[in-house]
């Protein structure tokens, strides 16, 4: 008995941990009826769209490693919560084709659903499923020792779940130093997979004749890349996302492109956290560039 009432008290602590999930969970279940843009993808969108700036009432469900099927999941599972949906922000970054979807056990499905009420294990759900610990034991032991005994968590969430003080990473402990960052040995996405490709651009039509049937206005993104990310591409990645890109646009009237992967012009140095992340101004800037192609569809 003992050993219960201290997992369920792990349990509680847990699920009370003050991660964006949660605070993006309140807002949906409070907002549900006034949103009209919902944002989907990767950390980053994560870190690229903050709704605060947004000209239409929004949420971003966007987070690290999020793939295009949770991104489905979440779509269609909360569609019916809002009733004023128009817009939805969906991203397809340099290497989102040719990297696999996660299983239906994926760890984060136990977020999903206990936070958003979205089922992502491609099953009925069982009480265990809920159990956010057993999830992912070491995350969760990290996020509450990092929260609870260290008391290094800056995080800064704002209403929407936006990180607003998320500016620590590479750029800023180099100084921003454009010869330092020059020299900086980053994570390159550079595994080309025909298959996945196929797989994955199949999956991505999907979700967009979805979203033509329920008379959604698409804008497929891009957030901006840091310049030494941009030159370490594999062109035949790049290649392949953007011969999709083109047949998108031209297939389907209900999309936009807001492809700002290349935008050295207004995002600088200061923008990003590393390579392939915006900071909070660079959010600021890009949600500005949403704001802009929201006003081109009206």
């Amino acid at each position: 008995m003992p050993v219960v009432i201290a997992y369920i008290i792990l349990e509680i602590v847990v699920v009370n941990t003050p991660i964006n999930f949660k605070i993006i969970g309140q807002y949906y279940r409070e907002h549900s009826d006034e949103i009209e843009l919902i944002g989907l993808g990767s950390s980053q969108m994560q870190s690229a769209f903050n709704p605060a700036y947004a000209e239409v009432k929004a949420i971003n469900f966007a987070s690290k490693s999020q793939h295009h099927n949770e991104d489905f999941h979440i779509l269609k599972q909360t569609r019916k919560n809002f009733p004023k949906l128009k817009y939805v922000l969906l991203e397809v970054s340099y290497s989102h084709l040719e990297l696999p979807h996660h299983r239906d056990d994926y760890w984060k499905n136990s977020i999903y659903l206990n936070y958003y009420g979205v089922n992502g294990f491609g099953r009925l759900t069982t009480y265990k499923d809920k159990l956010l610990y057993l999830s992912n034991p070491r995350f969760f032991s990290n996020q509450l020792t990092d929260y609870y005994i260290f008391q290094i968590d800056k995080s800064k969430f704002n209403q929407y779940g936006f990180d607003t003080n998320n500016y620590d990473g590479p750029f800023n402990e180099m100084g921003f130093d454009e010869a330092k960052i020059a020299q900086h040995n980053f994570q390159k996405l550079n595994n080309e997979d025909l298959s996945i490709f196929n797989r994955n651009t199949a999956y991505l039509y999907r979700i967009l004749d979805y979203t033509k049937a329920e008379n959604l206005q698409v804008i497929i993104c891009t957030t901006p890349f840091y310049k030494t990310y941009l030159k370490a591409r594999n062109p035949n990645i790049l290649r392949r996302r953007d011969s999709i890109l083109q047949v998108i646009e031209k297939k389907y009237g209900n999309i936009t492109l807001l492809f700002q992967e290349n935008d050295t012009l207004h995002f600088t140095v200061r923008d990003f956290i590393n390579e392939n992340h915006l900071n909070p101004d660079g959010a600021k800037k890009f949600t500005g560039f949403v704001n802009q192609k929201l006003d081109s569809l009206n």
